[in-house]
């Protein structure tokens, strides 16, 4: 193995981990690794031999990360087969993806957590824990302001 090699394997190593706080599996952050340091887009087969996994696995991956905007399909003229590639600005897209991921948290659970007020106050017990029920409805809403503040 020369040093350019093991200084890659160590990058790959490394920037995955970043990349798994985003909530994206250790496969799929390595997976992306790759391409990202990759400078010319890759086929599934080259991702495949490069990751060691099956070329099924790989486009499973290749979904996940194509979902929530951090790698596109791109076509070369005269290449047959799918090439993927990563936006290079690299902040925004992740930032997009995680702020996106949480606003879409927090608005299920404010929902949720208003059709358990609705259920607490036809029962004539909402007194009881109206006060938490109300807390937590602001929680969401001053984190969701945070979220939009930061706006991408």
């Amino acid at each position: 193995m020369t040093l350019v090699d093991t200084i890659t394997n160590q990058l790959i190593h490394e920037f995955s981990k970043t990349i798994e706080m985003f909530d994206i599996s250790p496969t799929d952050a390595r997976l992306f690794t790759i391409l990202y340091l990759n400078h010319q887009p890759m086929t599934l087969d080259e991702m495949s031999q490069v990751m060691g996994k099956s070329k099924t696995s790989v486009n499973t991956g290749i979904r996940t990360l194509i979902d929530l905007n951090l790698v596109k399909q791109v076509w070369k003229k005269g290449v047959r087969k799918n090439l993927y590639t990563t936006d290079k600005n690299l902040y925004q897209r992740f930032m997009q993806a995680y702020l996106g991921k949480w606003r879409n948290h927090i608005n299920i659970q404010k929902q949720t957590i208003h059709a358990i007020q609705e259920k607490a106050n036809h029962r004539d017990q909402g007194h009881l824990i109206e006060n938490r029920i109300n807390e937590m409805i602001e929680f969401h809403r001053l984190i969701e302001a945070s979220f939009n503040k930061r706006r991408l």
